[in-house]
Order: structure tokens, then sequence, then C-alpha cells
């Protein structure tokens, strides 16, 4: 068996579900893409730190997979529009590379001043932040400004003519950090695309904000994030949780940090889609051309 295969099976069977990408989700179609007049909606994912490619499709596809199970339920003018996936990478070069750039990113800490304030707050104690500090610290890497040129290049694409497509962008981890460059790039340059088009849903994010006055989740069992909290104090306050989850006892969810448990554990997972509706009823009423 192959490893992304035992990885696909492993995962499935801490979710307890029996959902394989290659065997195709049980889900109802979308009635609204057999409508050639139904107005195009381009849901990005946009994946954190230490993400592989392969991991980052599994999350995508996770996320996809919880949409269209309840948008039967959604509002009309979400059920109106018809959703198509996509998935933004956000390049992985290592946990510690990883690392050090979100931490660069985030305010312009340098990775010494980052790191230092994690072990100075008494955070050097297990899973993925004492990993990470165990290993040697080199200097800060740059921001990647060709990944951030590159997603919003995507995200201007699918508003213009003649795709004329609104964006939900649904980040997790750095990649709210990457989505709200991204946004300010779009917007930044001409020529500005129409007000409202572009939507963001952050998940477990360690930004301050996010752009566009997007709404986030963040779990308030997600340590990596507390961690973060704890030394950048403007950090998003923790505004969900896993509830009472055997997951948070799993390292395969990462001290409670996963994208794949926050869409599985509740209240997270509801909470998550619910704030997904809510961005796409605000971008039904925006004509993107």
């Amino acid at each position: 068996m192959s490893t992304n295969r035992y990885r696909v099976l492993l995962l499935s069977v801490l979710l307890g579900v029996a959902w394989l990408p290659e065997a195709g989700a049980q889900v109802p179609a979308q009635s609204a893409c057999h409508n050639a007049a139904a107005s195009r909606t381009a849901i990005y994912f946009v994946n954190g730190v230490t993400t592989t490619r392969d991991e980052a499709r599994l999350n995508g596809g996770k996320l996809e997979l919880e949409f269209l199970s309840k948008l039967p339920t959604m509002a009309p003018a979400v059920q109106a529009m018809c959703h198509l996936f996509f998935l933004n990478i956000n390049p992985t070069s290592g946990a510690v590379k990883d690392f050090l750039e979100a931490g660069q990113q985030r305010l312009g800490l340098t990775s010494t001043t980052f790191w230092q304030g994690l072990e100075g707050a008494g955070l050097a104690t297990s899973g993925v932040i004492a990993q990470v500090l165990q290993r040697p610290i080199s200097n800060a890497n740059q921001i990647d400004d060709e990944t951030i040129q590159r997603h919003a290049t995507a995200f201007r694409e699918q508003i213009a003519s003649p795709t004329c497509r609104r964006v939900l962008v649904v980040p997790h981890s750095q990649g709210n950090l990457y989505s709200n460059a991204s946004y300010n790039r779009l917007l930044g340059q001409a020529p500005t695309p129409p007000t409202g088009t572009v939507k963001i849903v952050g998940v477990a994010t360690p930004a301050d904000v996010v752009q566009g006055n997007g709404l986030y989740r963040t779990s308030s069992t997600d340590l990596l994030i507390s961690g973060i909290r704890l030394v950048l104090r403007t950090t998003l306050p923790a505004n969900t949780n896993w509830g009472i989850s055997p997951l948070l006892l799993s390292p395969a969810y990462s001290g409670g940090h996963s994208f794949i448990g926050y869409l599985t554990a509740e209240p997270s997972r509801t909470q998550i889609l619910t704030d997904m509706e809510f961005s796409l009823i605000a971008l039904a009423s925006v004509n993107p051309c």
C-alpha cells in the first residue's frame, strides 16, 4: 500500500467515516450547476504550515464534502449558486521553515524574537511547538511574494469576465496570513475588482484581522494558536472549540490545530459551515462583472 493511500485510510478510520477521495462522496448533486444562467462561486481552500500537496488535497476534499452535505439546508440564495472548489497551495518547506515564515509574516517578527518568545512563555513542552524549538533556528525566511501574487492572480481570474465568479476563501493556519496578503494585493492592483466579490472565512488563524471584514473560527483547544496568542497579544481570540472530543488526544490532530479536526468536531464544524453560508449570502448580492 502506498504511503498516501495509507494516510487516507488512517484518517478515515480516525474520523469514523467511510469517505475516500477515489471512491467519491455520496452527497446531493448541485442542481444549480445544471443551470447555465445560475451564478458561479469559486471556493478556495488555502493550506497551512507543514502541509504537503496530498494533505492539502485531502483537507480541501473534506471541506467540499462537508459543505455539499449541508448545502440542501442552507439559504435559498446559496442553493441557487453553483459552487466550484479549488485549491490554492501554500508550498511547504518543512516545519522549521514554515513556522519561521509564519512568525515573520505575523507582525514582522524575526525568527529569534518569535520562537524565544514562545519558549519564554513556557510553551516548550510537547507537541509541534516543542518539536520546532528543539531544532536549530536559522535566519527568518522572507515572505513568499510569489505565492501571494499567484493567489491574488487566481482570484482575479475567477472574478474577471468572462468567468464572472464570486470568490470565497477558506484558509487554515498560516494560509490565513497568505489570504490576507493576497486580498490586499488583489485590491491594490488595477483593475480593482468590484467591492465585496471576495470573502474570507478563516480557520485556526494566527492573524489579528480577517481582511474584508471576514469571519473566522479559532478553537480554545488549539494549542498552537493559543501559544502564539501568548506572545502576540493582538492575535484574534478563540471563538469556538472542539467540545469534549477524542480527536484532541490523537497526534494526527496536531494539538487541536488540524483542519480536518476543525471540520469534524462540534461545534467548530457547524460554525465554520454557517460562516461560509453567511459569507455566500453576502456574495450573492454582488455582481462581479
